[in-house]
């Protein structure tokens, strides 16, 4: 069963702008809409230490493209001083320049950098960005160099478009060893997915018969790998393997409000299950307690014929 923990991770949208235009970017509608209200200074301090004094001890600074707020450094120094962990989450951005990456790489604790497939023509394709995949290697060798103490995940949003290069994607990613912790995210249906849902979500029948495959490299080269969005019966039900077997209840805060008063609000997230439910077949599932279900969007449009109750006898 899930143990539900008292929130103690800050997520924090500091800018509601990208130089990416990825097909299944989730937060497009937002950015959309707030693309010229980033977060102001005087917004960043007092969220930070409004959360630091609740007991709030793990932020992390994420967009939009968080490099593309002038104020990250500074923030970043703030958060550390205040004794927070520090988190962000890049597609490369601005780490693809050295001076950039050595200054702001010593404020940091993790660093999450978005891979979405093993070459320029299928990662340029995913992110709709010509040169991204440049951008990200280079990120990637600054992050190397100058990261001794960073540790380092990438993020890998698996689509229809880019699951046929997926070893080739995960081959690229074990060969950097600074790179410790690998993500496979199942596309969400949200902001700019939305729309293309169904020609970019990959079928759970077809994760469930590629996922041993995918994982039995990890079992012995000491890198994490894990995979989000997707129910346990669908990873044989191994939650080593579910990132949602491992999230850790959060506070997210983002722009909102009318565009000519901006505002921020918490949202406050105990688990892994927005946008998705179980089902009644998941009912007599040994796993459904540990499990974050489907998203909604997918039951809607396959139903629920691809998942197997697992039982223990």
């Amino acid at each position: 069963m899930i143990k539900i923990e008292p929130a103690r991770r800050l997520e924090l949208h500091l800018s509601y702008t990208c130089g990416q235009k990825c097909g299944f970017c989730s937060e497009s509608v937002r950015m959309d809409r707030w693309r010229h209200a980033p977060l102001k200074g005087e917004e960043i301090s007092a969220t930070l230490l409004k959360h630091r004094k609740a007991g709030f001890n793990h932020v992390t600074f994420t967009g939009g493209e968080p490099t593309a707020h002038p104020l990250l450094p500074a923030a970043l120094s703030a958060a550390r001083k205040l004794g927070f962990n520090t988190y962000l989450t890049t597609n490369g951005g601005l780490f693809a320049q050295e001076a950039y990456a050595r200054e702001v790489l010593p404020l940091l604790d993790e660093v999450c950098l978005s891979v979405h497939g093993p070459d320029a023509e299928t990662h340029d394709a995913a992110a709709a960005t010509p040169g991204s995949f440049e951008r990200a290697m280079k990120a990637l060798a600054n992050i190397e160099q100058h990261g001794d103490r960073v540790y380092l995940l990438t993020n890998t949003v698996v689509t229809r478009a880019n699951w046929g290069r997926l070893e080739d994607t995960l081959t690229l990613l074990t060969k950097h060893p600074k790179i410790r912790h690998i993500l496979l995210s199942s596309v969400a249906p949200e902001g700019r997915a939305l729309k293309d849902y169904k020609a970019l979500a990959v079928p759970l029948s077809q994760w469930r018969d590629r996922v041993p495959a995918l994982a039995r490299p990890f079992e012995t080269n000491g890198v994490v790998l894990r995979m989000f969005g997707l129910p346990l019966c669908v990873l044989d039900g191994r939650p080593e393997l579910s990132n949602d077997a491992h999230y850790s209840p959060r506070v997210t805060v983002e722009r909102r409000g009318a565009r000519s008063k901006p505002g921020l609000v918490a949202i406050a997230s105990a688990d892994a299950s927005r946008r998705r439910s179980k089902p009644v077949v998941c009912r007599s599932c040994d796993d459904r307690g540990d499990c974050a279900g489907v998203f909604d969007r997918y039951l809607a449009l396959h139903g629920p014929a691809e998942l197997t109750p697992r039982r223990s006898s």
